[in-house]
């Protein structure tokens, strides 16, 4: 006996079955692989060109350099100072 396959399961002709689809899918996805690859194989691999730009500083990079420049000399006259002055006046006092 033939079992009655109810006709919501009956395949329409011209119908695309789910293992048909999941075939379809595998394959389409192998042939993306191998395109892919084979596009891979017929580039060859360059090594990208570092090209270094020159330019000019802005207005505030300069202004950053002044001002640091600036904060550094006084910094170094300022801890002179300091030491030259406050330091020899120090005594060492034992018990």
């Amino acid at each position: 006996m033939e079992e009655q396959v109810p006709p919501s399961q009956q395949p329409i002709p011209g119908q695309v079955t789910a293992e048909q689809l999941a075939e379809m899918k595998a394959r389409a996805r192998d042939l993306a692989i191998q395109q892919t690859l084979a596009q891979q194989a017929a580039i060859p691999q360059q090594r990208p060109q570092v090209v270094y730009v020159r330019r000019n500083l802005t207005v505030a990079e300069l202004l950053l350099v002044f001002l640091i420049s600036c904060g550094i000399v006084t910094g170094v006259q300022a801890t002179w100072s300091f030491a030259s002055t406050f330091l020899p006046r120090l005594e060492i006092k034992v018990k």
